[in-house]
């Protein structure tokens, strides 16, 4: 490779990872590098490039957490809404469903979801982590898309044991008391049994790093990151977004009532960056 070619490389690759892409997300949008992973790789190994290995972010490792919440105490919820039970319906689609929270000092808190056919990710700001914050973003969810639709979209719903899922008749009773949903629970200390979300959560985590308070957040911060998630080629999806792949599987509409918009993927960025530019 000559130093010209190696520098016009360096030009569309360095700012990329600056910004926290992948070397996978970057081959991906960038066919005119023509080379491999591997090779990209290789070169910020041997140093030719401005970036070095340093600035890439550590691929998405998964290590589930220890659970902190506090956990629901009335075990009759869990009636017929076991693992064990969820596990029976052999799905080969469903939503996630967990809660991300902010640090001490702020009780602001994300509601979040996540898509396992589409890996579309989803996250809600709520004021407070409680039964009646999460039952009010069902809510607001329904009359934007429409019972039938919400229905159609989140049918079936796995999440943890935390107190703010504590009242699983509440989200499963639509507006005019129909039945919208089905919420099933992990195991205990089994959040790897939503490991599709865990894995979202990571990604969050690169812009909000542990630690960072919500308290100025604004939904429509939490929308632009989402935004840019969900714009994010997945090897599990052979090289399409998110966004592309519930395009096709659940249409223009839903995703505009999930307020949701295709990020050009050069100006992906998976940084703290992010939101600090948009304040």
């Amino acid at each position: 490779m000559t130093k010209h070619e190696l520098r016009k490389k360096d030009g569309i690759v360095s700012p990329l990872i600056e910004q926290g892409q992948s070397p996978y997300q970057i081959i991906t949008n960038h066919p005119e590098l023509d080379m491999s992973v591997r090779s990209l790789y290789t070169y910020l190994d041997q140093g030719l490039f401005t970036a070095r290995n340093i600035d890439l972010k550590r691929k998405p490792g998964f290590k589930p957490r220890k659970c902190h919440k506090t956990q629901i105490t009335n075990r009759t919820v869990f009636e017929k809404r076991l693992f064990s039970d969820f596990s029976e319906l052999q799905l080969s689609s469903f939503v996630e469903m967990d809660t991300v929270h902010s640090s001490r000092e702020s009780n602001k808190t994300l509601l979040t979801f996540f898509f396992t056919k589409e890996k579309l990710f989803l996250a809600f700001l709520l004021n407070r982590c409680t039964k009646g914050a999460v039952r009010l973003i069902f809510d607001r969810l329904e009359k934007r898309m429409g019972t039938y639709e919400f229905l159609s979209v989140f049918e079936y719903i796995l999440t943890d044991r935390g107190s703010e899922f504590g009242d699983p008749v509440a989200l499963e009773t639509g507006l005019d008391e129909i039945q919208r949903t089905s919420i099933y629970y992990c195991d205990p200390m089994r959040s790897g049994q939503k490991g599709g979300l865990e894995q979202a959560h990571t990604m969050l985590r690169m812009v909000l790093p542990k630690g960072t308070s919500f308290e100025f957040l604004t939904q429509w911060d939490v929308n632009l990151i989402v935004n840019h998630i969900n714009s994010t080629p997945r090897e599990s999806l052979n090289g399409s977004t998110p966004y592309d792949a519930a395009l096709e599987t659940l249409g223009k509409e839903t995703l505009n009532a999930f307020q949701l918009k295709r990020i050009d993927p050069d100006l992906v960025n998976l940084t703290p960056k992010l939101i600090r530019f948009n304040h």
